[in-house]
């Protein structure tokens, strides 16, 4: 008996292995069209809001507004999905230790309509400045007492409180409430940042405000700046400000005193700035902060 050569037994094989590689080959391809078939036809699950609509206030519960403020505070009122006719929302404002027309004056009528096919409408209310020292807690609150829609519900923000702040402070104390709110910085950068003014530690009759703002140009961080008012004894509305060394940034340090001036509304801060990490002195030079 012939034995058949090796070449032949050699290309069997080859052959043999070629037809089950291209089997395997087209189970795969099938299985993987089968998933990407699966994945292009099925529409993700739409999940449709089938509650009734309602209105609400968009606002935190709890708001702060100081008395000598010059824009009206807005309240948002605003419904859930815009209806097809005008929504009328009737609300209420109670006062506690404060007085309407005196303390606050409310510049948007009940009830407040909300336009057809839109979203929102505005309750606004105007704080009265008043030169009376005023610490006792004064509140307004804002609250919706009803909706002439019967297919909505009121929900979410029925009411705001607004806390009515005082910026009336004993003679002897210097007044930080000029400085509340949106403030200009120049010096420091190129240009003029804003920041934001606040009373320190006791509020704003006690002495000092908190500054926070990108106080060497807007490409760097943000901190947050105790500066301490002292009255000159001759002169009640001039006196000498100073900040204490605190961390700037990074590895940077920052202290400066200088002066205000109330008449002017503008506060000087001579400033130095140390680097902590090699223990030197920076720089220098002077911030004037001023209200927006």
């Amino acid at each position: 008996m012939k034995l058949r050569p090796t070449r032949i037994l050699l290309d069997n094989k080859i052959q043999a292995i070629k037809r089950m590689m291209k089997r395997f080959t087209k189970n795969i391809l099938t299985v993987a069209s089968m998933l990407v078939f699966a994945t292009c036809s099925e529409e993700p699950e739409r999940i449709l809001y089938t509650g009734p609509d309602f209105v609400f206030l968009d606002a935190k519960p709890q708001i702060s507004l100081y008395e000598n403020q010059k824009t009206a505070l807005a309240i948002p009122v605003k419904v859930s999905f815009a209806q097809s006719s005008n929504t009328k929302v009737t609300f209420e404002v109670v006062g506690n230790n404060v007085l309407a027309g005196i303390d606050y004056k409310i510049q948007t009528a009940s009830p407040v309509e909300i336009t057809h096919n839109k979203y929102s409408a505005t309750i606004s209310i105007l704080p009265v400045d008043n030169n009376i020292i005023q610490p006792e807690k004064r509140t307004i609150t804002v609250r919706i007492k009803s909706v002439d829609n019967t297919a909505m519900s009121i929900q979410v923000v029925k009411e705001v409180q607004i806390n009515l702040l005082d910026d009336d402070c004993p003679p002897t104390v210097p007044k930080v409430a000029l400085w509340v709110g949106d403030v200009n910085i120049q010096g420091g950068s190129s240009s003029t940042v804003v920041g934001t003014a606040e009373g320190g530690a006791g509020g704003i009759c006690g002495g000092s405000m908190v500054v926070t703002a990108r106080f060497f140009g807007t490409s760097l961080p943000s901190s947050a700046m105790t500066i301490i008012l002292t009255q000159n004894t001759g002169n009640p509305v001039t006196g000498i400000t100073s900040v204490v060394r605190f961390p700037l940034f990074g590895t940077y340090e920052y202290e400066a005193s200088g002066t205000y001036d109330e008449a002017g509304k503008a506060l000087y801060l001579n400033y130095s700035v140390y680097d902590t990490s090699d223990k030197a002195f920076l720089s220098t030079g002077t911030h004037i902060i001023m209200p927006k």
